[in-house]
């Protein structure tokens, strides 16, 4: 009897114990789940082939040992390939591709990573493009977003198509202006830093300071490409645009209800075009750069002393030459409009900026969505050793390191350049084109035309591009 009691008491407290411990147990696992050290969900994915769409490879996968940016990469991706027992690959970007297989409801990348112009031009036509709104487990408020991501170059409305992602940081593709300090204290003005901080550096005073610079540098009593003058911008195409977007000039406007409204057949537009075409004026306040010079050239144009100001992003190593420049240097945001309220810069971001977007026809989103939170999150360090890098090692003052530190909160875009992409067969939209190149040829070619008129001579085409661009974006038929 007494071995019988033992024997009950013990598969008693063997029952109990068994029960503490599986209690125990799940308290754990609430409190390791309750507790998890990264900001989004983890889980074991079984070795799910993460696919990424981007021609640049340097992104993913640089050679290991190459520089601390390259060790951080591969930091990054073996940490995410690791966390979530998945592999990551890439592939080189096909536009053509990429659009057949969303018209064929198949999937063709888990992201796409790629410049705005082609993501117009192959995807957002397709339908291809999730909206990325829509998506819970991505969280853009995050500081690692908004800091080292987002510019909202594909947001519209409520929708958000693609955007900068931390692992395709935009930072060095918003448009700045360079400056020549000899040149500035040689004329004896006032620092364009000084102007900055006075909320003071405009377009008036960019004209003025153009026509201060120009000099006669070898005596010949003729103004040529041998001489110097105040400005120039690193691609011939550019200038008279980022000027415009710059001064808060606008070629569409989206309003409340997400309809465009077209702004460069105003009054005011007509005389900012006008003010952008004095400053443009070849060798006389501008050094000629319709064409007659590659982006290089442009650049050692600045470096050598023959302008006074330089505009350009510093992405693509196009302004790298300046940065062992002989003459020391500063930069500041392009200057606002003359009207234009406190603080009221813009610096476009150019449209061979990388966007990230996710493809619509895509079964496995929601892994798609947490491999690519955490990417973002462990993109932080890369981009962290690049700012620093840059800043210390190209730069040579504060106030130039503060300026490009914060740039982003300038940065733009104007939907015109989304529309231009949007023609047929991958062709660029007709009225959008041409409105376009009007423009450029009133301010950079052939200074004697009325920006007026040559406007309203293409005014209908763009009202009905207008619509096709609605159309696109609010996934009309």
């Amino acid at each position: 009897m007494k071995f019988r009691k033992t024997i009950g008491l013990a598969l008693c407290l063997s029952m109990v114990l068994g029960c503490l411990a599986g209690c125990g147990k799940e308290e754990q696992q609430e409190e390791t789940a309750g507790t998890n050290e990264y900001p989004f969900k983890v889980e074991d994915l079984d070795g799910y082939v993460f696919t990424v769409a981007d021609s640049n490879v340097n992104r993913w996968f640089p050679e290991e040992g190459s520089s601390d940016i390259g060790n951080a990469i591969i930091n990054r991706v073996e940490t995410v390939e690791k966390l979530f027992n998945c592999k990551i690959e890439r592939i080189d970007f096909n536009g053509e591709e990429a659009a057949r297989a969303a018209m064929a409801g198949a999937k063709y990348a888990d992201i796409i990573v790629s410049p705005t112009y082609a993501m117009a031009r192959y995807l957002l036509k397709s339908k291809a493009l999730v909206d990325i709104n829509t998506l819970e487990g991505l969280n853009l408020d995050a500081e690692y977003w908004t800091r080292w991501g987002d510019t909202s170059i594909l947001k519209y409305h409520d929708k958000i198509y693609a955007l900068g992602a931390p692992f395709a940081c935009q930072h060095d593709e918003a448009f700045v202006i360079f400056f020549n300090k000899a040149i500035i204290e040689e004329l004896n003005l006032e620092s364009p830093y000084d102007l900055y901080a006075r909320d003071e550096w405009t377009m008036s005073k960019l004209l003025e300071y153009c026509q201060a610079a120009k000099k006669d540098l070898n005596g010949d009593g003729v103004f040529d490409e041998n001489d110097r003058y105040g400005f120039i911008c690193g691609h011939m195409f550019d200038g008279p645009f980022v000027l415009y977007m710059g001064a808060g000039g606008k070629i569409l406007r989206e309003t409340e209800d997400g309809h465009f409204q077209f702004e460069l057949n105003t009054k005011d537009a007509f005389r900012l075009v006008n003010q952008i075409k004095e400053i443009l004026l070849p060798f006389e306040n501008s050094y000629k750069n319709n064409g007659n010079l590659d982006q290089l050239e442009a650049t050692n144009v600045f470096v050598n002393g023959q302008t006074l100001f330089y505009c350009y992003s510093r992405g693509r190593g196009m302004a790298d030459a300046i940065y062992d420049m002989e003459d020391d240097f500063g930069i500041v945001p392009m200057p606002k409009g003359d009207k234009a309220g406190p603080d009221e810069y813009n610096c476009w971001v150019s449209h061979d900026a990388a966007n990230m977007g996710i493809m619509a026809n895509n079964p496995d989103i929601e892994k798609t969505i947490m491999i690519t939170e955490a990417l973002a999150y462990f993109s932080q360090e890369e981009n962290e050793i690049e700012e620093n890098e840059f800043l210390a090692n190209k730069l040579r003052d504060d106030t130039a390191r503060d300026i490009v530190q914060n740039i982003n909160q300038y940065a733009m875009i104007d939907y015109a350049w989304v529309g231009w992409q949007l023609g047929e067969n991958g062709a660029y939209n007709e009225g959008f084109n041409d409105m376009i190149w009007k423009v450029w040829d009133v301010a950079m070619s052939n200074n004697s035309q009325q920006i007026m008129a040559t406007i309203q001579s293409v005014e209908k085409k763009v009202e009905i591009s207008i619509q096709e661009l609605e159309d696109v974006l609010n996934q009309r038929n």
